[in-house]
């Protein structure tokens, strides 16, 4: 599972003009969300649940950023 966080906006300022069509070709058979501006594969969820299961347990912050 590879670790995947991709902008739009970065594969369009290197010339790709449909930046979602291509991670979609690039990463067929992998689990990735493709969100508003951005996509992200599993792993980086994964990472995310655990720290707001965390956030949440201990009733505590956290700032996430990637």
């Amino acid at each position: 599972m590879p670790f995947v966080f991709v902008e739009y906006d970065t594969l369009a300022r290197l010339g790709i003009s449909e930046p979602q069509a291509f991670i979609k070709k690039r990463f067929k058979a992998d689990a990735v969300e493709y969100l508003s501006s951005c996509c992200v594969g599993q792993l980086i969820r994964d990472q995310i649940e655990s720290e707001v299961d965390e956030v949440i347990s201990s009733k505590s912050w956290s700032d996430i950023m990637v």
